[in-house]
C-alpha cells in the first residue's frame, strides 16, 4: 500500500513538472512571436516613412504633380523655408526613434530636435520681418506664396514674443533656446569648448614666454662668448702668448682700429717701445689718452700669462699700422733685449702697475673658475609614440543593457533580487554595480560566481563585494573586444601633466576609463609580480618611459638591474643612468649594497644640515649663501632602482640581496632612494616575508592560482585577471586593490625615444665612483655579492663564532649544540659545525649520547690556547 502511494505521488510530481515546463515553453514561444510581430510592424512603418519622406522631398522640388504642389503649398505655409529640410528630419528622426526605443536620453534628444526646428522657423520669421511682424494667418499666406520665412509655426512664436519682449528680446530668447537644444542633441558643452580654448591660449602663451626666456638666455650666452673672444679696439698688438706650436709662425695678428672718433690722440713722433728682457717700463708722452673700450672691458679669450716676449714671437720692429682712416699711424718698435708693457689710462687716471696686475689676475681666476655651460635636457617629443584609437570601450549601449538584464534575471532565478545601479565600462572589463534588496547576504552573491559566469557565457568574472565607499556589489565581466590603452594617451593626459612629482608614472586606465597616475615617492617602494607574459616587462617600460618624459637627468637617476640581459639593455646610453645596466647577478648584490652605502652617506649629510629628508636638504642648498671662492653643495637627485627579475638574484645570493633590499625598503624613502622590484615567480622563497613586509605598494598581474595571489596581495583576485596588462594595483593607503588596464608601449617606441634622447642630449656620464664602490663592496665580501662558504667562517676554516662559542662553553663548563643555538642565535647545522671545530681544537670532548659534552679546558688553559693560536 505504501509503495503504491509513493508511485502515485511520484507520477503526480512528474506530471506537475511536465506541465510547468510546458507552460514555461509556451510562454517563451509567445514572447518570441510577439517580438517577431513587433519587428515586422516596425519595419513596415519605417518603409512607409521612407516613402512619405521621398514624396515630400520631390513635392518641394516641384516634381510632385498637382497633389505635390498642394502638399508643398501647405508645407511652406506651415514651416516656411524649413519645409525643404522637413523630409530629411522626418526620416532621420524616425530611424533614431525606432533604434532607441524606450531610451529616455533618445527621447530627450528627439524633443530637443523638434524644439530646435520650431525655433529655427521663428528665427527665419524674425529675419524676414522688416520692423513689423506678421500675424500667424498673414505669415501662412506670405510664406506659402513666396516660399520664404518661417511659416505659421515661426510666425506664431515670433508674433507673440515680439509683442511681449520686443525684437531684441525675441532674438536673445530664440538664440539661447537654439544653443540649449544643440547642447542637448550633441551632448557637447559650448562653455567647456570655450574653457578648453582659453586653456590652450594660456598654455600657448606660457610656452611662448618660456621659449622667449630660453632665447634670451641663449643670446646672453652668445654675447658672453663674443666678449671672451673679442679683441679690444685701439690695441694694435695681440698680447696673447702662443704655445710651442706657434713658434715657427712668422705672421702676427694686428688688431684693427675700427672707430676713429674714440681713439686717443697720438703724436706721430711718439713711439711705444716694446722690448724683451729689460724690466723698465717705457712711458710715452701721450697727452689726453682716452682708452676705447666701448663702454665695458672685454676679457681676453685666453688668460694673459706673465713672462718674457721672445723675439721670434713679436717681429714687429719698425712696422706701422696703416688701417687708421684718419691718417694717424701708431708706430711700434721692438728693440732687442727689452721687456714690453702697455699702459692705458682710464678717464685721465693712469693705473699703477700693481692695479693692472691685480686686474689681470682677477680675470684669469674668473676664467679658470668658469665652468662649461650645462647641456639642457631636451625632452623627447610625444610624436615618437603611437596614438590610441580613442575608443573607451567596444561595447555598445544596447549590449551593456542586455548584459545587465541578463545578470539581474540570473540572480533572480536563484532567489536574489537586485537592482543594477550603475555600469562602468573600461578598456577590457565592464563593472556592473548591483544593489541587493534588504536581507540578502553578500556572501550569497559571491557564492553564485560560477552560475553567473555560466549564464553570461563569460571567460571569467570577478566579484568585488562590497565596493569600497559604495553600498553596492561590483561584478566585473570581460568585454567581448578589448581596447588597447596607448601610452601616448596617458602621457598626454591632464592627470600626468599636472602631476608635480618627477618620478610619477602612468599606470593605465581604471575600470571607469579614467587615467591612473601614481607617484613612486609616495609608495615609496613597488613590488610587481605575475606569471610569464602577463605584462610585467611592459609595466617596467612604462615606468621608465614616464620618468624620461617627466624628469631631467639632474633630478632623477636610474640604477637598473636586469639578470635577463635583454629587457633593459636598450636603455644603455641615456643620461639618467648612473652606471650601465647591470646584467651580472653576482654584481647585482654589489649594486644594491652600494645603494645602502649611499643611503647611509645621505643620512649623514642630512644630520650635518639638520634636515630630515631629501626635499628639505635640496631646499636648504638653494637657500644658503655661499662665500666667494667656495662652491655651492650639489643637490641630491632622486634614485630609482629597478630590478627586473628578483628570482634570479635570490638564486645566486639570496642572503645578501634580501638583506640589502630590506635595509633599503626600511630606510631609503627619506633619502630619496626607491625600489621597483619585479618577478615572474611569486613564491614565498622569492618574495620572502621580510621583503613583502617592507614593500607596501604592489602590482599583481595574472597568476595561475589563488596561492600566488595571496603571496603578492595577501588576498585572492589576481587569478581572475585576464592577462595582457590587466592588473590589480594596490598602492600604499588604498583600502582595496584597484583593477587597472595597463598601458602598452612597444619596443619600437622605446627604441625611438631612447635614440632621440641619446642623439639630442649630452652623452651619458657614468659614475666611476659608483662602479668602483660596487667593486670594492663585492670584493670585500662584507656585504657584497660573494660566494658564501659552507661554514660561514674565516680563511683558516674556523667559524666566525668559534672564539665566542669557546668562551661561552668554558665559562658555563658545559657544552651542547642547543646551548650554542640559544646563545649565538644560529641554526642547528651551524651550531653542530662549531661544536665539531671545538672538539678538533681540544676544547670539548666527543659525544656521549644524550649527555652534554665534557669541557676539557679551564679558563687559564683556554687563554693560553688563544695566545698560542691567535
Amino acid at each position: 500500500m505504501t509503495t503504491g502511494n509513493r508511485k502515485t505521488s511520484n507520477n503526480r510530481n512528474r506530471n506537475k513538472s511536465n506541465s510547468n515546463s510546458r507552460k514555461r515553453q509556451t510562454k517563451k514561444e509567445r514572447m518570441a512571436e510577439i517580438e517577431k510581430t513587433e519587428a515586422f510592424r516596425t519595419e513596415v512603418i519605417l518603409w512607409i516613412i521612407v516613402a512619405v519622406s521621398l514624396l515630400l522631398f520631390i513635392s518641394n522640388m516641384g516634381f510632385g504633380g498637382v497633389v505635390g504642389r498642394g502638399v508643398s503649398h501647405i508645407l511652406f505655409g506651415l514651416f516656411g523655408l524649413m519645409a525643404y529640410v522637413l523630409p530629411v528630419l522626418l526620416l532621420v528622426g524616425s530611424f533614431f526613434a525606432v533604434s532607441n526605443k524606450g531610451n529616455f536620453h533618445a527621447s530627450v534628444k528627439l524633443l530637443a530636435g523638434s524644439i530646435f526646428a520650431i525655433f529655427m522657423c521663428m528665427f527665419m520669421s524674425l529675419v524676414i520681418s522688416s520692423g513689423e511682424v506678421l500675424d500667424p494667418i498673414q505669415a501662412f499666406t506670405y510664406c506659402a506664396d513666396r516660399k520664404n520665412g518661417g511659416g505659421i509655426v515661426g510666425g506664431f512664436f515670433a508674433f507673440y514674443l515680439v509683442k511681449a519682449f520686443g525684437f531684441i528680446g525675441s532674438y536673445i530668447i530664440d538664440i539661447i533656446v537654439l544653443i540649449v537644444c544643440l547642447v542637448l542633441i550633441t551632448e557637447k558643452s559650448a562653455l567647456k569648448g570655450m574653457q578648453k580654448g582659453g586653456q590652450k591660449v594660456y598654455e600657448s602663451a606660457k610656452e611662448n614666454n618660456e621659449r622667449y626666456k630660453e632665447y634670451r638666455e641663449y643670446k646672453a650666452q652668445e654675447r658672453q662668448k663674443r666678449r671672451m673672444d673679442h679683441k679690444v679696439s685701439g690695441v694694435s698688438i695681440d698680447t696673447k702668448i702662443e704655445g710651442k706650436k706657434s713658434k715657427n709662425k712668422k705672421s702676427d695678428e694686428l688688431g684693427e682700429i675700427t672707430d676713429t672718433q674714440d681713439l686717443p690722440k697720438v703724436k706721430k713722433s711718439d713711439k711705444i717701445a716694446l722690448s724683451a728682457d729689460s724690466q723698465e717700463t717705457v712711458a710715452s708722452d701721450v697727452s689726453k689718452v682716452e682708452p676705447v673700450f666701448a663702454g665695458e672691458i672685454f676679457p681676453p679669450a685666453e688668460p694673459v700669462i706673465s713672462g718674457d716676449f721672445v723675439e721670434d714671437d713679436v717681429p714687429l720692429a719698425k712696422e706701422e699700422v696703416s688701417t687708421v682712416p684718419a691718417k694717424q699711424k701708431v708706430e711700434t718698435t721692438v728693440p732687442e733685449q727689452e721687456p714690453s708693457t702697455v699702459k692705458t689710462a682710464k678717464k685721465k687716471v693712469k693705473p699703477s702697475e700693481a692695479e693692472v696686475a691685480d686686474g689681470i689676475a682677477g680675470v684669469v681666476q674668473e676664467m679658470e673658475q668658469m665652468q662649461p655651460l650645462e647641456h639642457k635636457y631636451e625632452y623627447p617629443p610625444i610624436d615618437l609614440l603611437k596614438a590610441g584609437s580613442g575608443k573607451k570601450s567596444a561595447n555598445t549601449e544596447s549590449q551593456l543593457r542586455e548584459t545587465a538584464n541578463k545578470l539581474q534575471q540570473t540572480l533572480k532565478t536563484f532567489g536574489v533580487n537586485v537592482t543594477v545601479t550603475n555600469i562602468s565600462c573600461g578598456p577590457a572589463v565592464t563593472r556592473y554595480e548591483i544593489q541587493p534588496e534588504m536581507g540578502v547576504k553578500v556572501s550569497k552573491i559571491v557564492g553564485l560566481a560560477d552560475d553567473i559566469k555560466l549564464n553570461l557565457a563569460a571567460a571569467d568574472i570577478r566579484i568585488e563585494a562590497p565596493i569600497p565607499g559604495k553600498a553596492a556589489v561590483g561584478i566585473e565581466v570581460p568585454n567581448k573586444e578589448n581596447v588597447m590603452v596607448a601610452f601616448r594617451d596617458l602621457i598626454d593626459s591632464k592627470e600626468f601633466k599636472e602631476s608635480k612629482s618627477k618620478i610619477s608614472f602612468a599606470v593605465g586606465k581604471d575600470i571607469s576609463g579614467k587615467t591612473k597616475v601614481a607617484d613612486i615617492a609616495k609608495m615609496p617602494h613597488l613590488l610587481i609580480a605575475g606569471a610569464t607574459g602577463s605584462g610585467k616587462s611592459v609595466c617596467i617600460n612604462t615606468i621608465i618611459m614616464s620618468i624620461l618624459y617627466k624628469a631631467d637627468p639632474n633630478e632623477v637617476k636610474l640604477l637598473m638591474i636586469d639578470p635577463k640581459v635583454v629587457e633593459l639593455s636598450v636603455y644603455n646610453g641615456i643620461p639618467h643612468l648612473m652606471i650601465p645596466v647591470v646584467t651580472d647577478p653576482k654584481k647585482a648584490a654589489g649594486a644594491l649594497n652600494w645603494a645602502v652605502a649611499e643611503m647611509t652617506e645621505r643620512y649623514e649629510k642630512f644630520a650635518e644640515a639638520n634636515v630630515r629628508e631629501i626635499n628639505g636638504y635640496n631646499a636648504k642648498v638653494d637657500s644658503i649663501e655661499v662665500p666667494e671662492g667656495q662652491e655651492r653643495p650639489q643637490k641630491m637627485p632622486q634614485i630609482v632602482i629597478i630590478v627586473d627579475e628578483l628570482a634570479d638574484l635570490m638564486m645566486v645570493a639570496s642572503n645578501d640581496v634580501e638583506q640589502a633590499i630590506c635595509r633599503l625598503a626600511q630606510l631609503a624613502r627619506a633619502a630619496g632612494i626607491h625600489l621597483v622590484i619585479a618577478t615572474q615567480r611569486p613564491s614565498v622563497n622569492v618574495i620572502t616575508g621580510l621583503i613583502k613586509a617592507n614593500m607596501p605598494s604592489r602590482i599583481a598581474f595574472a597568476v595561475t592560482s589563488g596561492v600566488d595571489s595571496r603571496t603578492i596581495l595577501d588576498m585572492n583576485g589576481a587569478e581572475k585577471l585576464l592577462g595582457k596588462g590587466d592588473m590589480l594595483f594596490d598602492p600604499q593607503g588604498s583600502p582595496k586593490p584597484v583593477r587597472v588596464q595597463g598601458a602598452f608601449v612597444s619596443d619600437e617606441e622605446v627604441s625611438a625615444v631612447v635614440e632621440f634622447i641619446t642623439q639630442n642630449n649630452a652623452p651619458a656620464q657614468y659614475s666611476d665612483h659608483v662602479q668602483k664602490k660596487m667593486e670594492d663592496l663585492q670584493s670585500s665580501g662584507s656585504n657584497g655579492s660573494i660566494a658564501i662558504s659552507d661554514n660561514d667562517g674565516a680563511d683558516d676554516g674556523k667559524d666566525s663564532y668559534f672564539s665566542e662559542a669557546a668562551k661561552i662553553i668554558v665559562d658555563k663548563e658545559k657544552a651542547s649544540i642547543g646551548m650554542l643555538q640559544r646563545y649565538l642565535k644560529v641554526g642547528f647545522n651551524r651550531a653542530a659545525r662549531i661544536m665539531d671545530q671545538l672538539e678538533e681544537a681540544g676544547i670539548v670532548g666527543p659525544e656521549e649520547g644524550t649527555k652534554p659534552r665534557k669541557v676539557l679546558m679551564t679558563k687559564e688553559e683556554y687563554e693560553t690556547y688563544i695566545d698560542e693560536n691567535p
